[in-house]
């Protein structure tokens, strides 16, 4: 349950990190020279902070699928 619990988190922190670049028109920009590292270095960050918010939430122990008998 904590495994689901954090993913749904980090579902939310994506999303509403994703809104936030395309409403500061990164999506537009990308080409742009100067924008490259900014835009890539708030994309590492969004990927850091969802893998904190996983292991903090959810703990070391990895989601386990049911096994099927």
């Amino acid at each position: 349950m904590k495994s689901i619990k954090a993913i749904s988190l980090m579902a939310l922190w994506t999303v509403l990190s994703l809104y936030a670049l395309y409403y500061l028109g990164a999506f537009e920009n990308f080409r742009n020279p100067v924008l490259i590292v900014p835009i890539s270095l708030s994309l590492l960050g969004i990927h850091m902070i969802n893998m904190f918010i996983y292991f903090k939430v959810g703990g070391n122990k990895p989601y386990e699928w049911k096994k099927l008998n």
